[in-house]
């Protein structure tokens, strides 16, 4: 099975986990890139530093000059774990923009990044991108592949993106730019900038789930303000739920979802006096009191969205969560 740490770098979020399949593809292991970054374990989130020395032992590793490029067009939703789904269940891509902007640090970007709109174009801005130094053009590659994967996934439709702006030379492999950005790019300029029609902003997100979008903030949130202490394993765990939220969740599928046999993810989960059962429960608690506050759906429908086939068995767990049944909490949670 995996080592924790690989797992938490591979699916708990920042989308290093498309770089680590990038060189495995290449015959380079996750576990090789790990020890040349000098990272042996990981049970909470990565530092900014941590992430950057994962990117400069790829860069340093790899001799296909496409690596990070195809690093970038492998991105998924899942593997910027609850933060991929906070974007992806929201309204509209203006909100998933607020958010994300705000949350960045969950995104795994390595330099600060300002968003804002002049007159119809949509402007993302990367501050001081020199000082990543010899980084430069491979995280330049990575995360503007990355988006564009990202986006256009959320989307379900092509990221319409307008001009591309890089502060260093035309690569040889500008071809390359060209097929995967589809836009007009100025190379050697003064400022890393990315522009769009910002019109796409008002388009609707196709998964937008208002309920799913308030949990995954919430945690996000508590993430970057500290107040959330969950381990990776943890985090991990919680975003392969709500990812299944309408379907049973099994342990046995939980533990291949993190690379781990059914046994040792009990055994780790023990070591942090974490439950399984109790953290399935949480968070379909949550759910079931966010549907019940905010939606209209009847108590039916909501327990078929947090996995239950029998509603006599959804009231049977709401009271074990709430001591009390989903429609009198729902009476005395609405204004």
């Amino acid at each position: 099975m995996m080592p924790l740490s690989l797992q938490t770098i591979r699916t708990g979020g920042y989308g290093l986990g498309a770089i680590l399949d990038e060189l495995e593809s290449q015959g380079i292991s996750a576990s090789e890139l790990l020890r040349h970054a000098g990272i042996r374990s990981v049970d909470t989130r990565l530092t900014k530093a941590q992430r950057t020395r994962v990117l400069r032992s790829a860069y340093m590793l790899s001799s296909e000059p496409l690596t990070a490029i195809s690093a970038g067009k492998r991105q998924r939703i899942h593997q910027f774990g609850v933060y991929g789904f906070a974007l992806a269940t929201s309204t509209n891509l203006g909100e998933a923009f607020a958010f994300g902007i705000q949350h960045l640090d969950l995104s795994g970007a390595v330099l600060r990044i300002s968003f804002n709109v002049e007159k119809s174009i949509g402007v993302l801005r990367s501050h001081n991108p020199h000082a990543l130094g010899d980084l430069l053009q491979f995280i330049a590659e990575f995360w503007r592949s990355s988006m564009v994967s990202l986006l256009g996934e959320i989307l379900e439709d092509p990221f319409p993106s307008i001009l591309m702006r890089f502060p260093y030379p035309r690569p040889k492999h500008a071809d390359a730019y060209n097929q995967i950005f589809n836009c007009k790019m100025e190379f050697d300029s003064p400022t890393m900038e990315w522009h769009f029609d910002a019109n796409v902003l008002t388009k609707p997100c196709p998964s937008a789930n208002s309920v799913t979008t308030s949990i995954c903030q919430e945690f996000c949130h508590s993430i970057i303000s500290d107040e959330y202490s969950a381990t990776g394993l943890q985090r991990e765990l919680r975003s392969f739920v709500l990812a299944n939220s309408a379907r049973r969740i099994t342990a046995k599928a939980a533990a291949q979802a993190v690379g781990l046999s059914q046994r040792t993810l009990f055994r780790r989960l023990a070591d942090e006096r974490v439950n399984f059962q109790g953290l399935v429960d949480q968070i379909r608690a949550s759910l079931a009191c966010e549907y019940l506050k905010n939606t209209r759906l009847t108590v039916t429908e909501i327990s078929e969205r947090c996995g239950y086939s029998d509603e006599a068995n959804f009231r049977k767990a709401f009271a074990r969560w709430k001591t009390t049944s989903p429609s009198l909490w729902r009476a005395s949670h609405q204004s």
